[in-house]
């Protein structure tokens, strides 16, 4: 804090304490080269202005320490968080909750007692089994799913859902979650002993994340929940919902996650930033067309500091093309001939089963959402998906709704979960746009 010109106290932003501790610094110096030519001490007045300065400078250097202290705290918290599907499930109760809550949900006790949940409903259990339920409850009513049902909702949201893949996810710890980035960095010169430097200190920003809430319905037949167990532990109402749940809200965040507007209720999609925050694109040479020359161009405009990592997305339509036209400009790999820049991850021992293609080195990753092929359409992105960042508030959650359809003969199901997302570095992207 600091006073304005009204004597009430002023925040300070990091870029204005570094500037003071510049400009308390250069008065004290210029205050110690005075002395040196005079040949004296300082005394009285300047020795008291002086002294003052000195426990200002300190004041100020304490202040800067303990906010970078805070920013490596913040990046330790928001720490990328493993994108497997048993460390998400093991993951989902940190925090407020806790490792006791976490061996509860995956014990036999809550496992049991949430699989009857789902099938007969909160008012049937028995009081033991609701109490072992409670344990699991949330924010929005529902109840934490047991570490199976989990585990397969996430490995098929996963697999529905390549932006989860290749984002940066982090765990929401409020209701807004501030991300701290750099976004300028400070110039190094060479100098001669005597020549001055130039102020040009590197400066920070910050991303606010907002979880928005994604809910899911599906009804199921209550003759087909009572005769599940005759069938076989194959077939039973968990594994059901949980596919279902799955592929359905992975394939919804998908397309959230590329064409999403950012106005609630939506996440931020990263085939939107094209007003206020905008996100360069490159434009193919010729229009409605693009060769293999308009991908190098793409390639070459993202900054070399941020290639080392990066990815394609693009749609169905725009891969389709790019595996046609490098198709037919490829001379087959037997023979031992070269073959395109694009590495099938099947058929030509390239790469892995499971691995994805590669374009031109890079990965490439298929999503549902984005803009069909055509004049002035941005087609794909290019960029270090590590600077797009998912925000997981809290892990899904699942209520039952058996009265509502006791009419239908049905049980109604209902999954809730809390996320949001954005880019921090601009920078760290290209679009590739068709010329219209």
């Amino acid at each position: 804090m600091k006073m304005d010109s009204t004597g009430e106290t002023k925040k300070m932003s990091i870029r204005e304490i570094t500037d003071e501790i510049g400009k308390v610094y250069e008065m004290m110096k210029s205050m110690v080269e005075g002395m040196s030519e005079a040949g004296q001490p300082m005394t009285g007045e300047k020795e008291a202005q002086y002294n003052s300065m000195n426990a200002r400078l300190s004041e100020l250097i304490t202040m800067r320490d303990q906010h970078y202290r805070f920013l490596d705290a913040q990046a330790l918290a928001t720490k990328t968080m493993d994108r497997r599907a048993d460390a998400i499930s093991k993951d989902r109760t940190e925090g407020k909750r806790g490792n006791a809550l976490r061996k509860f949900v995956d014990s036999e006790e809550y496992r049991s007692a949430f699989g009857r949940y789902l099938r007969v409903g909160i008012n049937d259990m028995r009081h033991e089994e609701q109490r072992a339920l409670a344990e699991g409850t949330d924010a929005n009513g529902g109840y934490l799913p047991a570490t199976e049902f989990l585990t397969t909702l996430v490995e098929k949201r996963l697999q529905a859902n390549v932006m989860r893949q290749i984002a940066n996810v982090i765990p929401l710890g409020t209701f807004e979650t501030e991300v701290v980035f750099e976004n300028a960095y400070p110039t190094a010169t060479y100098k001669t002993e005597a020549d001055s430097l130039a102020e040009n200190s590197g400066t920070f920003d910050q991303l606010v994340l907002t979880p928005r809430t994604l809910r899911c319905f599906t009804k199921v037949s209550n003759e087909l929940i009572a005769d599940a167990p005759s069938r076989g532990p194959a077939f039973n109402v968990e594994s059901i919902l949980a596919r279902q749940f799955g592929k359905a809200m992975g394939e919804k965040e998908e397309n959230a996650f590329c064409t999403g507007n950012g106005t609630a209720p939506n996440p931020k999609g990263i085939f939107s930033f094209t007003a206020t925050r905008v996100i360069t694109a490159v434009e193919t040479a010729t229009a409605s067309t693009v060769v293999a020359n308009d991908l190098l161009n793409v390639i070459a405009a993202l900054p070399r500091q941020y290639r080392a990592g990066a990815a394609w997305v693009m749609t169905d339509a725009m891969f389709f093309k790019i595996r046609a036209l490098l198709q037919a400009t490829s001379i087959t790999t037997s023979g031992g001939g070269s073959y395109a820049p694009f590495a099938w991850s099947l058929g030509d021992g390239r790469l892995q089963d499971g691995e994805p293609d590669r374009l031109l080195g890079y990965p490439i990753y298929c999503c549902n959402g984005g803009n069909a092929f055509a004049g002035g359409a941005i087609t794909g992105v290019f960029g270090n998906f590590d600077y797009f960042h998912i925000g997981e508030r809290e892990s899904v959650s699942v209520k039952v709704a058996r009265e509502t359809y006791l009419a239908d003969n049905q049980t109604g199901y209902f999954a809730f979960s809390r996320h949001a997302s954005d880019v921090s570095v601009l920078d760290a992207f290209r679009y590739l746009k068709i010329k219209a």
